[in-house]
């Protein structure tokens, strides 16, 4: 099992980042953009030659990423609208991603085998990977994860109280938890 480390944020930050191994050389170079339809993410070797690809297919509230390795494309990755995002599937590669993608802390399986594990680490975001030829691949899994945990964090920056738990009174019941939108904020907003 190799460790790579990235900058917390980098991932998820238009331009370019590098990625390292243990001994701090420069493995990888991660350049691209995202927001537009047909926006891709680029993950070269140092040496220049490009390993994987990931490229955004649509937009909205489930927007859909392709992955491809080698030019040939191997997955697709798309976010699930719902209360708990905790559980994402990556289509034909058969990956299951599970954890807490807001923090960071989540595993790639295939069936019971262990793909990958990221942790944050300070400044840093550790990723470490089983096989060495699953890392680009891998690496594309994790900017999308760290692209839709910035995004949420910055709306919650925005909106700080747009939603909120309630344990009375609210709209949508989940497992004994009731969550509601804050309306009269909204209305106030309307009315003046």
């Amino acid at each position: 099992m190799r460790t790579l480390y990235i900058g917390q944020h980098s991932l998820a930050a238009k331009g370019a980042s590098v990625i390292r191994d243990a001994d701090h050389r420069s493995v990888y170079l991660l350049i691209g953009k995202w927001g537009r339809r047909q926006d891709a993410l680029s993950l070269y070797q140092i040496s220049g030659d490009l390993l994987a690809e990931l490229r955004q297919t649509t937009l909205g509230l489930r927007p859909q990423f392709d992955i491809y390795f080698h030019n040939q494309k191997v997955g697709t990755l798309s976010r699930h609208v719902g209360f708990l995002n905790e559980m994402i599937y990556v289509s034909s590669l058969r990956w299951l991603v599970v954890g807490n993608f807001n923090s960071g802390n989540y595993r790639i399986y295939h069936g019971t085998s262990l793909i990958m594990e990221s942790h944050p680490a300070g400044d840093q975001r550790l990723l470490s990977v089983t096989r060495q030829e699953d890392e680009p691949v891998c690496i594309c899994v994790a900017a999308t994860l760290d692209h839709w945990a910035h995004r949420r964090n910055l709306v919650k920056t925005l909106f700080p109280n747009r939603w909120r738990l309630a344990p009375g009174g609210g709209t949508a019941d989940f497992k004994g938890l009731r969550a509601h939108f804050v309306w009269d904020r909204i209305s106030d907003r309307i009315k003046h």
